[in-house]
């Protein structure tokens, strides 16, 4: 609880100066208790009623507009604060909508890239069944090829012998080439010398 008081006002204090003023005359005008006393002591204490009335009424008009015009204030900063608050809850709903927006993209694009990487895994997979087939394809070709290696071996020995008979065979050709290109080049020589001579 507050200690604050709100001081009292020059009319209040005027007021009650003036109703207390009508006790004293109304109390002295009972005492005194002649008609001309009475009659002004009620004269006196009917118009100092009726100011001091007068007085609180307009302290009651005015303590109302003060209240009223901190009400205003009051009121104003409460709507300057809600249309602050106002902004920045648009603010932020704008905020979470891009948010959300933009999570809603990822999400998308994750779902395609697993969509992608599901046919992936699919085709790699077959491609792995097919390279199993090949690979027993080309195991049995190998087994295949072994053999027919050894076969080629044995021709190839075959096709050695022969070829190194066909290069002694054609070392001897060359020889009696270049003797008979020697002789050729011999001939053409005493020839020419003929024919200078």
């Amino acid at each position: 609880m507050s200690n604050r008081r709100i001081p009292r006002s020059r009319r209040a204090v005027g007021a009650l100066v003036l109703l207390v003023s009508a006790v004293v005359v109304a109390v002295v005008g009972l005492i005194v208790a002649t008609v001309p006393v009475l009659v002004v002591a009620t004269s006196y204490a009917v118009v100092a009623g009726g100011v001091a009335a007068r007085l609180l009424s307009n302290e009651i008009a005015q303590v109302r507009r003060d209240w009223a015009r901190d009400r205003a204030t009051l009121a104003d900063d409460n709507r300057k604060i809600a249309v602050v608050r106002s902004r920045e809850h648009i603010e932020f709903a704008d905020q979470m909508s891009q948010r959300i927006s933009l999570r809603d993209a990822q999400i998308a694009s994750l779902r395609d890239a697993l969509v992608t990487a599901e046919i992936e895994l699919a085709q790699a997979r077959e491609r792995v069944s097919a390279e199993r087939a090949r690979r027993a394809a080309l195991e049995a070709d190998v087994t295949s090829a072994r053999s027919d290696l050894e076969s080629a071996r044995v021709d190839l020995l075959a096709a050695q012998e022969a070829l190194a008979a066909s290069e002694s065979a054609e070392v001897q050709v060359r020889a009696e080439l270049l003797a008979w290109q020697e002789a050729a080049s011999d001939e053409n020589k005493a020839g020419h010398d003929r024919k200078l001579a």
